[in-house]
């Protein structure tokens, strides 16, 4: 391999969150999530999806949202009618408590609202998506 066909660091767990997001049981949108330390070690991942036990989009309708068609949903809503968590909600939740501040978080998209309030809270230092890197 070619150092120049190396992935840097974002592009490497860019692609990683991509991998994750296939987990996800919504019918409308795939996201996945990693955290990362300072060191470039993967701490957590997590995908968008109903919490373990309870049926997602995926059972037959089960999630109102997912009922609804892409125009009834406005953007930057409140998913106050999905049954899924987030995928950052997700990653968060799978990482240990102590690996949190300082690191990075990786998602297929940008966080909506609620997500950012967590981020915040949690201490992460730096979120990047495909389309932007921001540093808290």
């Amino acid at each position: 391999m070619i150092e120049a066909d190396r992935p840097d660091w974002d592009e490497y767990f860019l692609a990683g969150a991509e991998w994750v997001a296939t987990r996800a049981d919504c019918i409308r949108s795939r996201v996945g999530a990693i955290l990362v330390n300072a060191s470039n070690e993967v701490r957590g991942t997590g995908y968008n999806g109903a919490p373990s036990g309870v049926p997602g989009c995926l059972s037959a309708g089960a999630c109102p949202r997912g009922q609804m068609s892409t125009a009834e949903c406005a953007p930057e809503s409140d998913y106050h009618n999905c049954t899924a968590d987030h995928a950052e909600r997700n990653a968060i939740s799978h990482t240990p408590a102590n690996e949190l501040p300082g690191s990075t978080l990786y998602v297929t998209r940008t966080p909506c609202p609620k997500c950012w309030t967590l981020i915040r809270a949690a201490g992460i230092r730096r979120v990047v998506t495909p389309t932007q890197e921001i540093t808290l």
